[in-house]
């Protein structure tokens, strides 16, 4: 028992999204806390997917050139 809660966690996981997505999208606390559960889970799986393949030219020039480096 390491005495750490799986729900807390959830929660917390959550938060840290709905700061992400009030910082890129603009999308309120408040909003974000009166959404149902699965328009949530599809911002914030929206949003990791932008953050892995971005659709912005510029956004993946910059990855290019920051992992050019590395290898």
């Amino acid at each position: 028992m390491s005495g750490h809660d799986d729900e807390e966690d959830t929660d917390g996981q959550e938060w840290r999204w709905a700061h992400i997505l009030w910082q890129k999208r603009g999308i309120r606390l408040e909003d974000f806390a009166e959404m149902p559960r699965n328009v949530k889970l599809a911002y914030i799986a929206s949003e990791q997917l932008a953050s892995e393949s971005p659709l912005n030219p510029n956004d993946r020039l910059a990855r290019a050139y920051l992992t050019q480096g590395r290898g």
